[in-house]
């Protein structure tokens, strides 16, 4: 993590490394996906569901012990108000794991996206040195998530799960909680500049974007595409991401989530989606306007 204060010094520019470990993970995390289900049958069949949420917090707390060893003996970091911050972190994460013991695999999700978080705020910090750093690694976290779920909807034997992009986001809240308030980097103390801005409002478009096309990948739209594409007919045997005019009911398998089933239609979905993108981009500028340039 990028916490040396006499970085502040050097020109603020992209590191490639830090991005190819983003990208790496990223990878890792989209290549479980094929065989999470068959690793999730095995582990219940042979050791039991349990051993998920054991697994889990066994590596955080590990890594808690870790990270107090560093921050109290190699960072001397000794602000009461810090290790509060810290401990609330973790006991959110701790309550989380332990909330998930019903489909316990599923905090794996907080591994998974709690290091993806890490490696993205070290990737984004060389250039961004102010507290919007923390959104914007919040908000590639759940972009990341989404795109997750939007890949195991095309594998077989997975689902579109909104719950799932939920606990991949929270686990992107508690590190950005535990980095902000409780580790309080030297190199996150600057003002903002524009590139800043720029980068905010892109990631908050991009989100908006492809939550737009998920919520427009109805059963109907299904059938459109793959009536063009007839290799693609499979995906119409998948369980639907989203749809419009009913009652929301819950899924037919154990541990499957709510379909995001409303009373919204499509078309005010992506009115609520344009306004907010335009809403954001005209609040950018006006912001980047009354900052120095950078």
């Amino acid at each position: 993590m990028n916490t040396n204060p006499d970085r502040n010094k050097e020109a603020l520019r992209w590191n490639r490394t830090a991005w190819l470990r983003v990208f790496l993970w990223t990878a890792a995390i989209f290549a479980t996906v094929p065989v999470a289900r068959s690793v999730q049958r095995y582990v219940y069949d042979t050791i039991g569901k349990d051993f998920f949420t054991y697994m889990v917090l066994f590596i955080f707390m590990s890594l808690l012990v870790a990270l107090v060893y560093f921050l109290l003996f190699r960072s001397a970091v000794k602000s009461a108000h810090q290790y509060t911050w810290l401990a609330l972190s973790a006991g959110a994460y701790i309550y989380t794991t332990l909330q998930l013991r019903e489909n316990p695999e599923e905090a794996g999700h907080l591994l998974q996206f709690g290091f993806l978080a890490y490696l993205l705020y070290g990737a984004l910090s060389h250039r961004i040195r102010d507290w919007t750093v923390y959104i914007t690694t919040l908000l590639f976290v759940l972009f990341i998530g989404i795109l997750d779920e939007f890949i195991q909807w095309l594998t077989p034997e997975r689902i579109w799960s909104y719950k799932d992009i939920g606990i991949n986001a929270v686990a992107g809240v508690y590190f950005v909680l535990a980095v902000s308030k409780g580790i309080k980097p030297e190199t996150v103390r600057g003002p903002v500049k524009r590139f800043s801005v720029s980068m905010l409002a892109g990631i908050i478009t991009l989100n908006l974007l492809f939550l737009g096309l998920c919520l427009s990948n109805t059963p109907e739209a299904v059938k459109r595409y793959t009536s063009v594409f007839p290799e693609l007919s499979w995906l119409a045997q998948e369980e639907t991401m989203t749809e419009y005019g009913q009652k929301e009911i819950a899924g037919t398998n154990p541990g499957r989530s709510k379909k995001l089933i409303t009373s919204f239609s499509l078309r005010t979905a992506w009115r609520l989606i344009i306004a907010l993108i335009v809403s954001v981009w005209v609040c950018s500028e006006f912001w980047k306007r009354r900052l120095k340039k950078c």
